[in-house]
């Protein structure tokens, strides 16, 4: 067995995955999984209230939505014991918004919420949670459903002095805003209809860092899910080669017998049984060619007048939103939805690996003492433990992963063997139908 196979990082992976890692605080690439510090949770559900001041409960038959977020910037490289490099460095250009932007302030509240390192941040990647609120007139107050969205700064502007960063997280912020708002809400049916609503969410926050001043130029990749509350549909539309994964639990009765755990010598309660995972969807990516992502951009006029001298207008990637590919799934009960940027996807494979994960992790949590076997304590747990995950295999040189794959695909030699060290970003829903009214719940 090979040692950077994923069958052997997972066997490393479950010797730390012991109930105690989730209460152990961890600033490395270790597998520790949750901290007292770790990611904040949030729930969202359709909800019932009809007065301003009454608390809003879920409705009966109605969906809950557990949230979780988790990022790691990628470290900056230096060689050891080596002068400074004697290439020039690009001049930095004027940009980013105000300090008393209100964008600023969410982005440091997202960065606290997602554990992510203060030296490092999110680097290049952003995302964002956000209820999706009531209609007007309907009534009620609280929300119906909510967006999840991830998105991926493209690196290479740092050679023009561009700041990567300043683009994604605007596209998550207005994305955001538009929701909290109400200048979008979810689609009201599947197919086509819903992929427009979607696209739509996606080109208006284009549109508005277009017209953002403070954001000079830059590129990003995005993925948007929409999680509707009432009907418990999937309705996502992604663009580049971040994405998302759907992971179903599978039911028990399907697996082969098992024999019942030993007896503990000390008398402790025996291990929970395992809880098994399988990938029911995982978006595709959509690429140029190797490691070149379909993006959305913002280019300087300047640039784009000489392209146009020169005639290389299709040299510059400037991707719109009606080239996002879009999807509706109808989830189930015990559902996990992950989004990702490819600082996972790169690094860890979708199936055989990220449902393995993730079973071990649903087990390990409810094998734990109690309040860690809430939705909270489970969502906060795979995102952190996803990102962790994610960087320990990056920076391994005998792994095969899905980058070296990639690689191989376009035929492009001495990337055989290897992960690839980037910023992490995994965003997680845990979806639970309200009342139990679904089977085989999880």
């Amino acid at each position: 067995m090979l040692r950077g196979s994923p069958a052997h990082r997972l066997r490393l992976i479950a010797r730390h995955l012991t109930p105690s890692n989730f209460r152990t605080a961890t600033a490395s690439p270790s597998l520790c999984s949750l901290s007292s510090s770790g990611p904040t949770s949030r729930s969202f559900a359709s909800t019932a209230s009809t007065a301003q001041d009454a608390p809003a409960t879920p409705r009966k038959g109605s969906w809950v939505f557990t949230t979780a977020a988790a990022a790691h910037g990628k470290p900056q490289w230096k060689p050891r014991n080596s002068s400074p490099s004697p290439k020039p460095q690009p001049k930095k250009v004027a940009q980013g918004l105000p300090a008393d932007h209100p964008l600023v302030a969410w982005r440091e509240e997202q960065l606290r919420e997602g554990n992510a390192p203060k030296e490092l941040g999110a680097g290049h990647d952003f995302w964002m949670v956000q209820g999706v609120p009531e209609n007007e007139g309907s009534g009620r107050s609280g929300t119906k459903g909510v967006v999840l969205g991830v998105a991926d700064g493209v690196g290479g502007w740092e050679e023009s002095g561009v700041d990567p960063s300043h683009f994604s997280q605007a596209l998550m912020w207005f994305a955001r805003e538009r929701i909290s708002s109400s200048q979008w809400t979810l689609p009201e049916e599947g197919g086509k209809r819903s992929g427009a609503r979607m696209k739509e969410l996606l080109d208006g926050a284009y549109k508005e860092v277009m017209a953002e001043t403070g954001i000079v130029a830059g590129s990003s990749t995005a993925c948007l899910v929409a999680l509707d509350a009432e009907t418990g549909m999937l309705h996502a539309a992604n663009l580049g080669d971040s994405g998302f994964y759907i992971l179903r639990p599978v039911d028990p009765s399907t697996l082969p017998p098992t024999p019942p755990p030993s007896p503990s010598a000390d008398g402790s309660p025996s291990p929970a049984p395992p809880i098994h995972y399988k990938l029911h969807h995982a978006q595709e990516p959509q690429v140029y060619f190797f490691n070149a992502p379909r993006q959305m951009s913002k280019i300087p006029q300047a640039v784009l007048d000489k392209a146009k001298r020169e005639g290389k207008q299709g040299d510059l990637f400037r991707a719109t939103a009606d080239e996002a590919d879009t999807v509706s799934v109808q989830l189930k009960d015990g559902d996990i939805v992950m989004l990702v940027t490819d600082g996972y996807s790169d690094n860890i494979w979708a199936e055989g690996e990220t449902d393995r994960l993730v079973s071990l992790i649903r087990t390990k949590v409810a094998s734990s003492a109690s309040p860690s076997s809430t939705d909270s304590e489970l969502a906060s747990a795979i995102a952190q433990t996803a990102v962790n995950f994610a960087r320990m295999v990056s920076f391994r040189k005998d792994a095969y992963t899905p980058f070296c794959a990639e690689a191989k695909r376009w035929k492009i030699r001495g990337m055989d063997r290897g992960g690839k060290v980037d910023d992490v970003t995994v965003v997680v829903a845990i979806v639970r139908k309200q009342d139990g009214e679904e089977e085989g719940k999880q």
